[in-house]
């Protein structure tokens, strides 16, 4: 997956079209569903084991700012390969410790424009090199 960073500006962008779905429940949708075979949804499993809501994740893509941008990336998913995904990363305390969030939200143009929060989930940080940069935090 080719990853690229995006200038500040396509990022405030961004943001700003994220924050006005976000602030529309029924213009967002989350990828919570059980996956076929043996691969685990990320996203469904933190929300069942913490218990949060997609309104809690909601609240937390709308606190998104330029500083948490990671990166930008073609969809690996073949079908999809002219759709980009946005990586960001915030630090928060949705349940009883402060963690650092992995997120991968996605714009799709279905009937209209509709935010698809991808991943949602603690990042991994087991794995130095897969750690999430950020270009433009101060």
């Amino acid at each position: 997956m080719a990853r690229y960073q995006k200038k500040i500006s396509e990022v405030q962008q961004f943001l700003t079209t994220v924050k006005k779905l976000v602030l529309c429940s029924e213009k967002s949708t989350i990828n919570n569903r059980p996956w076929a075979g043996n691969k685990v949804n990320k996203t469904l499993t933190y929300m069942t084991e913490t218990g949060i809501s997609k309104r809690d994740i909601e609240k937390v893509i709308g606190e998104l700012q330029v500083c948490n941008y990671s990166y930008t990336a073609d969809d690996k998913n073949e079908r999809f390969s002219n759709e980009q995904v946005w990586i960001f990363g915030i630090t928060k305390n949705l349940i009883d410790k402060d963690e650092d969030l992995y997120i991968k939200l996605k714009i799709r143009i279905i009937e209209g424009e509709l935010l698809l929060i991808m991943s949602f989930h603690p990042e991994s940080p087991e794995i130095e090199d897969l750690r999430l940069r950020f270009p433009y935090r101060d």
